[in-house]
């Protein structure tokens, strides 16, 4: 029986990885998000994307999406005016197409208009929209169609981004950063600020997985402790404003195994399986029962048992160790799910997990 196992939340729309290698989607398919070979209406049931097999991860931007091969080749679909999908056009793709030149990738990140992959010698490899710097290559490059490298990094070993930033985790545990400087308050408000520079983030050591939302970042240590910093919801602004990173009190998050950031929230898994939120909640996205934002840690309620997990701009999904699919938040557009494929109004805001997908549901 084959079951879900990484999950990944757009905007709008869901992706999934299941164990054969299958991709699986739903949720609005508006720009052809969902990879079907036409673009339009809702899909509250998971539809498979077209022509891919073998893959082993998935990564939703805002509107594209970005797969990684067994092989260590990259597929990709979805909106392409920037060239983010790196085939060399700027031609929307329906159905997935390979990413130009890239082979032994180990990590895939997709932003709004731009795209990054991690390869195995821990070079990073950029396309799309250089707005403001973000992909790191010389300021007068406004595009890119095909990947190329970012130099003078040192060997990375993970990556993350958001529509103004890319972090990169180096392989001594320090993170370095770059991108548009409105947004130099992620990097610890570093007054001289040249986007063509690369900021090593101080006071962050020991880390081992980073997450980045639209204003926020989440950092997960060695020791199972996690740093956050940012600005989470705008009406918050003076309680949860945060420059430097801040060490969550171990009362609070200790032993956490896992981080992920959706749009204004933040998302962490434990040792035993729990999961806790904080940050905006105006739709649910927290899955503590309630609509109201939090500065501080929430457990959700009623899930356990998750091995992957996944914000988006609304809303939030998970895998649990059997394979189900949970989701929460907004479901407006279908992109929390529904089995029988109808959203009903009741359903557009969901404030606890329900099991969406069950274990069998892919057969």
């Amino acid at each position: 029986m084959r079951k879900a196992v990484q999950v990944s939340c757009g905007d709008n729309y869901t992706l999934a990885v299941l164990s054969d290698g299958s991709v699986w989607a739903w949720g609005s398919n508006w720009n052809g998000e969902l990879g079907i070979g036409e673009k339009g209406g809702i899909f509250a049931t998971p539809v498979r994307v077209k022509g891919l097999e073998d893959i082993v991860m998935v990564s939703a931007g805002k509107d594209h999406n970005l797969a990684l091969r067994r092989d260590g080749t990259v597929w990709a679909w979805g909106r392409n005016e920037g060239g983010q999908l790196g085939d060399g056009t700027r031609e929307s793709k329906l159905v997935p197409v390979q990413v130009k030149g890239l082979k032994d990738v180990v990590m895939v990140a997709a932003a709004e208009g731009h795209s990054l992959a991690l390869k195995r010698d821990g070079t990073i490899w950029v396309w799309g929209f250089n707005s403001d710097g973000v992909l790191g290559l010389n300021e007068i490059v406004t595009h890119c169609e095909v990947p190329l490298k970012v130099e003078g990094l040192g060997e990375i070993v993970s990556i993350a981004t958001n529509r103004y930033l890319v972090f990169a985790l180096r392989k001594d545990g320090r993170i370095v950063a770059w991108g548009e400087k409105r947004y130099k308050y992620l990097c610890g408000d570093i007054d001289l600020w040249d986007k063509r520079k690369f900021i090593i983030i101080d006071k962050l050591e020991d880390i081992v997985a980073i997450a980045l939302g639209e204003n926020h970042a989440v950092a997960l240590r060695q020791d199972g402790r996690v740093l956050t910093w940012g600005v989470f919801e705008y009406d918050l602004w003076r309680e949860n404003k945060r420059i430097f990173p801040v060490l969550i009190e171990r009362e609070l998050l200790e032993d956490v195994r896992m981080i992920a950031a959706g749009y204004k929230h933040a998302l962490v898994v434990k040792g035993d399986g729990s999961v806790w939120a904080w940050g905006m909640n105006r739709r649910g996205q927290l899955g503590d029962g309630t609509v109201v934002s939090k500065v501080f840690p929430v457990r959700v309620r009623g899930i356990e048992g998750v091995v992957s997990i996944s914000g988006g701009g609304w809303h939030t999904v998970a895998v649990k160790e059997d394979g189900s699919i949970w989701g929460w938040g907004f479901n407006y557009f279908g992109q929390v799910g529904s089995r029988d494929g109808v959203v009903r109004e009741e359903d557009y805001v969901i404030t606890t997990p329900v099991e969406v997908f069950d274990k069998s549901f892919f057969g």
